[in-house]
């Protein structure tokens, strides 16, 4: 009889064994659930995030795009205004060489060559070619640099463009960039407050002297 108590009480203590363990497991399994649960929603968050943050990088990024082009535009519109410029003065100064040529064989056909005025007025139609030629070849020295001006300013701001673009790339400099801006809106706001009360104020200031007198 003896045996008997102690086997109920080696079952008794079984049983408590295995209550005991199903409670482990489930501790366990709710512990592993809420685990990959948080798991779970903190990866849908940082995936929105980054999606979000993916969309305002290609937004800024065609914004700083569509800039570059306008500036790029104007400036290719204007070397070649530029350009059209002097290659009209360039025809104009050709035709007043030709010009001041037919006048000068003009003169010497006509006899004239012996006389003083013929001889000055050739000597001045000469000095008049040859000063517009230099003019010329200024203008054509002014068009090569700046062209050359052209070049290097176009090169450097596809450089900076680069620069520019790996730099958005990166989130600690793009987190820098929002707060500067976000702390410059914030004094225009205050300039702004601040103006609209600096009226009120001095008005209010006055009222106290038409009192006080």
């Amino acid at each position: 009889m003896l045996g008997y108590f102690e086997t109920g009480h080696e079952r008794e203590e079984h049983l408590i064994n295995v209550i005991v363990i199903y409670q482990v497991l489930a501790a366990l399994f709710i512990l592993a659930l809420i685990l990959s649960t948080g798991y779970y929603l903190g990866y849908r968050r940082n995936v929105r995030t980054y999606q979000k943050m993916s969309a305002s990088d290609r937004e800024e990024m065609l914004t700083i795009e569509r800039a570059l082009k306008g500036f790029w535009d104007h400036e290719k519109d204007k070397l070649i205004k530029e350009r059209e410029e002097l290659e009209r003065r360039v025809q104009f100064l050709e035709d007043r060489l030709d010009q001041y040529r037919r006048k000068a064989a003009g003169i010497g056909m006509m006899g004239l060559r012996k006389s003083k005025l013929s001889d000055m007025l050739i000597t001045l139609l000469l000095e008049n070619e040859t000063l517009e030629e230099k003019l010329f070849l200024q203008n054509l020295k002014l068009k090569e640099e700046r062209d050359q001006f052209l070049e290097n300013d176009l090169r450097n701001i596809s450089y900076k463009r680069i620069l520019l673009s790996e730099l958005l790339n990166q989130s600690g400099v793009r987190r820098e960039m929002e707060r500067v801006l976000k702390e410059k809106s914030n004094l225009k706001r205050l300039d702004v407050k601040g103006r609209r009360l600096e009226p009120t104020t001095f008005l209010a200031h006055d009222k106290e002297e038409e009192a006080l007198d």
